[in-house]
């Protein structure tokens, strides 16, 4: 379903697949930097959502500010959290009690972790995530699942290993690949399908 979700610069293009068999559990998923042609189509989001739409989990896709249908323009980051803020906010407001799942890659990561406290996810899934683009990021506390590429040109894997130290954090390194996991698609929804079914879905 196309829809138009309300930001605080605008507009906000969307997009909402609804599961099959639904949980009760939404994923909103949070797309890579605007400025480097990241948009809600992005490919690695549709490995993400295969894999929560085949657990029971409904998905919402949305463009930041400034892309695609969205209005407004680059927010620095922080204009982009009030983004996802949004986002997950239709979701509350459409269905009352569904929990949050945020997911994000690469700066959609880093929107995601720095949207977690305000948000209040149950849960989050982060692939490659840009870790201190803002600054203010910290480690989740919830069980979370994180994807890195063991040869990342932009994110370092193994000090980002070392961030994610909490006991309810699975962090997986696909090998042999880069921040763009070309061809590893399918490995990343194996991932996620096994994460969900092992440490969150009831």
């Amino acid at each position: 379903m196309e829809l138009v979700i309300a930001g605080t610069a605008g507009p906000l293009e969307a997009r909402y697949s609804e599961a099959g068999a639904a949980t009760g559990v939404t994923a909103v998923l949070c797309h890579p930097h605007p400025q480097f042609g990241g948009t809600m189509n992005d490919r690695v989001l549709d490995a993400l959502e295969s894999a929560l739409l085949s657990s029971g989990i409904s998905s919402l896709r949305f463009n930041f500010r400034g892309v695609g249908g969205s209005a407004g323009r680059y927010g620095d980051g922080l204009g982009e959290i009030d983004d996802v803020a949004a986002a997950t906010n239709w979701v509350r407001e459409r269905s009352v009690g569904e929990r949050i799942i945020l997911v994000g890659y690469s700066f959609g990561g880093a929107v995601a972790l720095s949207a977690q406290n305000i948000l209040a996810p149950e849960c989050m899934i982060l692939v490659a995530p840009a870790l201190g683009f803002f600054g203010q990021e910290h480690p989740p506390t919830l069980p979370s699942l994180v994807i890195l590429a063991e040869n990342d040109q932009f994110v370092n894997t193994d000090s980002a290993k070392d961030w994610f130290v909490d006991g309810n954090t699975w962090v997986e390194q696909i090998p042999d690949t880069d921040h763009f996991f070309v061809r590893c698609h399918d490995q990343i929804t194996k991932i996620v399908r096994e994460f969900l079914i092992t440490a969150f879905v009831d």
